[in-house]
């Protein structure tokens, strides 16, 4: 991974002085290489998996799971993960509070139900009871509820030879509970068969 970009490559040392000298060639040189390597080389992994994870999150906000998940997958070792994501939430880079007040409020806007909500919460590891003003501080009520499943219906109506179960199982599939979807299926379904 190239150093050269945007910015300074950010400083990564948690132990204060680490035993390093500037050398002539402006790198920097261990006073006793023999002890200093293989902790040279897990500063050099955690530095690494730092630079990937700032690169992400500069991309878009992600959880600490889904950070986890993706450095380990991008065959970074446990230790650097660790120290990369410890680093990066003391920065505020990762902020799992922050990553779900957005993720609820983005899923609201595109109409998905609670429980798709706080089942896509729990697949990042957050605890929807831990999401502060959940769900009440997000206009949520089972009332609000059966409005938005039925303003879903009303713009995306399910098609269907069985109007009432297509509508049903698309509230299911959209997040919504079963007893929203029931009563929002059979509450649209009777004003399609009035009209």
């Amino acid at each position: 991974m190239s150093e050269s970009g945007a910015g300074q490559p950010v400083p990564f040392s948690s132990k204060g002085d680490d035993g390093t000298a500037p050398s002539e060639g402006g790198g920097t040189r261990r006073s006793n290489a023999s002890s200093g390597t293989a902790e040279q080389g897990e500063a050099t992994e955690a530095e690494r998996a730092f630079r990937k994870l700032v690169d992400l999150v500069n991309v878009s906000d992600r959880s600490e799971k889904a950070m986890r998940e993706r450095l380990t997958r991008d065959e970074f070792d446990e230790r650097a993960v660790e120290e990369a994501i410890e680093r990066a939430k003391s920065y505020g880079f990762i902020d799992d509070r922050r990553f779900a007040d957005v993720l609820i409020r983005s899923r609201i806007s595109q109409g998905k139900g609670t429980a798709g909500i706080e089942r896509e919460l729990a697949s990042h590891d957050i605890d929807p009871n831990d999401v502060p003003g959940w769900p009440y501080e997000y206009g949520i009520d089972s009332e609000s509820e059966l409005d938005r499943a039925l303003s879903f219906l009303e713009r995306k109506p399910p098609r269907s030879k069985n109007l009432r179960e297509g509508a049903y199982r698309k509230l299911m599939q959209k997040g919504f509970t079963s007893s929203v979807a029931s009563s929002a299926a059979r509450m649209w379904f009777e004003r399609q068969e009035s009209e």
